[in-house]
């Protein structure tokens, strides 16, 4: 959380290795997930690959369906940091799989705004707005605003794409409003560039 990754690194390995002497094996899998997560903020890709894929190896040996979810939707963002969009595609649909199938709707949220990048990278525009309407309303039902946020940022971006320049501003508008509100400065600025260059 302080961004001391490489100190992370050393506490998770140290952990790992206390497990492994242990025959821990279960405990195995989270701090492998511990150390995709790492390698991810380093851009190390694949190796975080490999070890969000050794967490998953692990969850799936011991039948632990919840925790593969999360191990999924992590591979996804990896395919996605790696442009790998049909790749991410899969993952994020087997992570949403899961959690539909325990009824865990605020991460349905997360992925279902995950699909709607990758569609939205593909150009596939109708699927797009499916996911992240999805994605919306459930973060309406919970209450999160800052998440709707940055799914009307992403619904203003896919409305200037098609041309609809009076979706695009509504969206946007909403989005930096609620950047606004919780002093998010970095991501309100980028909303109000864009906003500033749309057509009237």
């Amino acid at each position: 959380e302080l961004r001391e990754y490489e100190q992370a690194r050393r506490n998770y390995q140290q952990a790992l290795n206390i497990c492994i002497e242990y025959g821990d094996r279960y405990s195995q899998a989270k701090i492998y997930h511990g150390l995709g997560m790492v390698a991810q903020e380093l851009r190390e890709y694949e190796q975080a690959r490999r070890n969000y894929q050794q967490a998953l190896n692990i969850q799936i040996e011991y039948g632990d369906r919840y925790y593969q979810a999360k191990t999924y939707h992590q591979l996804g963002t990896v395919a996605q940091d790696l442009r790998e969009y049909e790749e991410a595609k899969r993952n994020y649909q087997q992570a949403l799989n899961i959690f539909i199938e325990y009824g865990d709707l605020y991460s349905q949220a997360r992925t279902y705004h995950q699909l709607g990048i990758v569609a939205d990278e593909l150009r596939e525009y109708e699927e797009a707005r499916c996911n992240y309407q999805q994605a919306l309303n459930i973060n309406i039902e919970y209450g999160d605003r800052y998440s709707q946020a940055r799914t009307y940022y992403q619904l203003g971006l896919l409305a200037e794409a098609e041309e609809n320049y009076p979706e695009a501003r509504a969206n946007l508008q909403t989005a930096l409003e609620i950047f606004v509100e919780y002093q998010d400065e970095y991501r309100a600025a980028m909303t109000q560039k864009i906003l500033d260059k749309l057509p009237d």
